[in-house]
């Protein structure tokens, strides 16, 4: 915590009103008033600034997850993952079960997590990237190599990226070939439901002022 860069807030020593002027009475509820305002003014700012400050702060957020198998039917074609249900949606939701919309600009953190699941013995490449509003985002692809029939991989990635308002992030994904898909798994005693994907974000920060 920063407790060097930021001072506490305090009251202002307000003046006390002469007794006996015209307008000491009126003064004396204009002080009264202005204590209580900053007094409430000082307390909420020092628990802000103060040690764990951010839990009073509601900030826009977002987990997403799909419980449906996600397959590719032909290679080299590049297909949105799905969320189609929503954990967490604060100030941003998901259109058409792919299109993650925040409400705000800002820069904005996503971690990925596909479930990859190979039917057959061969290798097999799987990318994943991200398109902002139907354009590829230069610079996001991510590959992943997984084999074996029936062997299973989750394929995690993590990236940062600047969205304006009205602009919404998709995450693609294309495969060299179609014996590999995004599995779920149904809950089997002791653990739950295993989603095929899952995506949480979070703003990080106003956009900056000039963008990328």
């Amino acid at each position: 915590m920063p407790k060097d860069l930021i001072n506490k807030v305090t009251n202002p020593a307000l003046p006390i009103t002469p007794k006996g002027t015209v307008l000491s009475g009126y003064l004396d509820d204009l002080n009264n008033i202005l204590r209580l305002f900053f007094n409430g003014l000082a307390n909420t700012v020092n628990l802000l600034t103060g040690d764990y400050g951010g839990r009073f702060l509601s900030v826009p957020n977002g987990k997403f997850y799909s419980t449906v198998d996600q397959s590719a039917g032909l290679t080299g074609t590049a297909y949105a993952i799905q969320f189609e249900n929503t954990y967490l949606g604060e100030a941003m939701s998901v259109a058409s079960n792919t299109r993650i919309t925040p409400t705000y600009s800002g820069v904005y953190n996503f971690e990925v997590s596909a479930q990859l699941t190979s039917s057959s013995a061969g290798a097999k490449t799987v990318d994943i990237w991200v398109k902002r509003s139907g354009t590829d985002v230069t610079n996001t692809a991510k590959q992943h190599v997984l084999s074996g029939s029936g062997s299973i991989d989750a394929f995690n990635y993590n990236f940062t990226i600047d969205v304006q308002e009205g602009q919404y992030i998709e995450i693609m994904w294309a495969t060299t070939d179609t014996n590999v898909s995004l599995n779920h798994q149904a809950a089997s005693s002791p653990r739950p439901v295993v989603p095929s994907a899952i995506a949480s974000v979070f703003l990080v920060s106003a956009l900056p002022e000039t963008l990328p």
